[in-house]
């Protein structure tokens, strides 16, 4: 079964390489790159292969592979509701990261 891990932008540097789920608020967006500021505060560049719609200050979360630090590779995009709250998400993200928890889970098919 693979896992994604969620994370936030203070996570990055573990994960080069390896699929993540982050969530963040738009900064800009041309349809095949955002800026993206993760729950945290970091700001992230996603590359997306497709043209992904999400205009800016709107929530989302990215399905990715952290190329580096400050660099993802989007494979899917969700735009969240406008009331999702991205400290909560934080406070979450970081809590389970102590304990291995909080990883999205995909069926083997």
């Amino acid at each position: 079964m693979e896992t994604k891990a969620r994370i936030n932008g203070s996570m990055l540097a573990d994960k080069v390489g390896q699929e993540i789920v982050a969530v963040g608020r738009v900064i800009t967006n041309d349809g095949k790159s955002m800026k993206l500021e993760l729950s945290d505060g970091a700001n992230v560049l996603v590359s997306f292969v497709d043209v992904m719609e999400a205009m800016p200050n709107s929530l989302v979360e990215v399905n990715a592979r952290v190329s580096d630090i400050r660099t993802l590779s989007g494979m899917a995009l969700v735009v969240l509701s406008d009331d999702f709250d991205l400290k909560i998400y934080n406070e979450a993200a970081m809590f389970a990261a102590r304990y291995d928890l909080f990883e999205m889970k995909a069926d083997a098919a």
